[in-house]
């Protein structure tokens, strides 16, 4: 009886709002729109789900897959990753490339509310909650941390943690290393660039969980990478990274070198 008390009020607060307030597109401030997601029909067509054919353990797309849906990439085959697998929930295409810059970089956090949507959906399409015992945002540097004042891939984790029953625990992974920005490197300077940029602290948080590692961008995977072997290190007994956006080799940044 309370519960649906409650959910009664809180239709008629978000109905009065919404009448007050008409929703607008998170991502190009047209609208009324009346998704959950905040989203007009324009812009939710333009975003692109990562898709099969991709590797079963990276996630990451693979033309010599493309006549089956399932096969492990060649590098994974003989490097595999220190993760159980990754995976990417849209390609950093415009709109939702500038939105997200908008979010980091600008402090536009209402863009939040649309972006962990996403993320949630993407968590649907490839795990589900009982895999995992925690998860873990990938961290920034406290340097960066007061610059920018907030840490986006907190915001997208907690997000998801809200609609999952799965905990967020955003202090035990961090990072220890202010390192450059990894845009525009290539493949083996972003392995050296991350190594040891990672820590734990209170790894008895860590020990024997599984982990989901949140970040919000990825190109090769090498910031989860080094992130999950760090976790690895510390005595979590498997870890899995799902990232809001893939940036592929064709796409080229809109801002300068500092995006990261």
């Amino acid at each position: 009886m309370k519960s649906s008390l409650r959910n009664g009020v809180n239709y008629i607060k978000h109905a009065f709002s919404d009448l007050l307030f008409p929703r607008t597109c998170t991502f190009c401030d047209s609208g009324p729109v009346e998704t959950r997601s905040y989203l007009c029909d324009a812009c939710s067509q333009s975003i692109r789900i990562v898709s099969h054919p991709f590797c079963i353990q990276c996630g990451l797309p693979v033309p010599g897959l493309a006549l089956q849906s399932e096969g492990v990439c060649g590098r994974c085959l003989t490097a595999p990753p220190p993760y159980h697998r990754a995976r990417f929930g849209v390609y950093y295409e415009r709109p939702l490339r500038e939105s997200l810059i908008r979010f980091k970089f600008s402090a536009a956090l209402h863009v939040g509310r649309t972006l962990y949507q996403i993320l949630l959906e993407g968590f649907q399409r490839h795990f589900t909650g009982s895999e995992f015992d925690l998860i873990v945002p990938v961290p920034v540097h406290p340097k960066r941390l007061v610059r920018r004042g907030f840490n986006q891939a907190v915001i997208l984790a907690a997000g998801l943690s809200a609609q999952t029953p799965l905990r967020l625990d955003r202090t035990s992974l961090t990072k220890i290393k202010d390192t450059p920005p990894q845009v525009g490197l290539p493949k083996a300077q972003r392995v050296a660039n991350l190594r040891n940029s990672f820590g734990v602290q209170g790894s008895i948080n860590i020990r024997e969980k599984r982990i989901l590692l949140i970040d919000d961008v990825a190109t090769t995977g090498s910031t989860i990478s080094e992130a999950a072997k760090i976790l690895m290190k510390a005595g979590a007994s498997r870890v899995d990274a799902l990232v809001l956006a893939l940036r592929t080799a064709d796409i080229v940044p809109s801002v300068s070198p500092s995006e990261s």
